[in-house]
C-alpha cells in the first residue's frame, strides 16, 4: 500500500501576491539601467540574491517550527532581513509558505518597509540618489 501524501497546496493569486509581484518591477528596471548605462558592479546584485536567499529560508524555518510548535523566529528578526535588502526573499516566503500573511500588525510593517525601499528605488532611478 503506497504511503499517504500530503495533498500539494494551493497558493492563490491574491491582491497581496500581485502587489508584491508588482514591487520587484522598479528594482529590476532600475538594476538593468544602472548597469547599461554606468556599469553598476554586479556584487550588488550578487548581495540582493543572497540576502533575499537566506531571508526565504528564515520564512520557510520558521513556519516548519510553527507547525511543530516549537520555538520561532522573532518578528523582529524577520523584519530585519527585510530592512537590509532581502524584502523580495520576504515576499516569496510569504506566498510560497503562506506564512505571516495573516497577521496584521506584522503587515502593516512589512508593506511599511516594502514602500520604503520603493522609495529608495524611486530615488535612484530619478537621479535624486547617486549611486557609482
Amino acid at each position: 500500500m503506497p504511503p499517504n501524501r500530503a495533498r500539494p497546496r494551493h497558493r492563490p493569486l491574491t491582491v497581496a501576491a500581485f502587489l508584491g509581484i508588482s514591487s520587484l518591477v522598479l528594482p529590476t528596471v532600475t538594476l538593468i539601467r544602472l548597469y547599461t548605462v554606468s556599469r553598476f558592479p554586479t556584487y550588488t546584485c550578487i548581495y540582493i540574491c543572497f540576502i533575499s536567499g537566506i531571508t526565504f529560508l528564515f520564512y520557510g524555518y520558521d513556519k516548519m517550527q510553527a507547525r511543530n510548535l516549537e520555538w520561532r523566529v522573532k518578528e523582529v528578526t524577520l523584519h530585519t532581513l527585510a530592512i537590509v535588502g532581502g524584502w523580495p526573499g520576504a515576499l516569496a516566503g510569504m506566498h510560497y509558505f503562506q506564512h505571516k500573511t495573516r497577521k496584521t500588525r506584522f503587515q502593516a510593517v512589512f508593506w511599511s518597509i516594502l514602500l520604503a525601499w520603493e522609495g529608495v528605488w524611486w530615488m535612484v532611478w530619478s537621479g535624486g540618489v547617486r549611486v557609482t
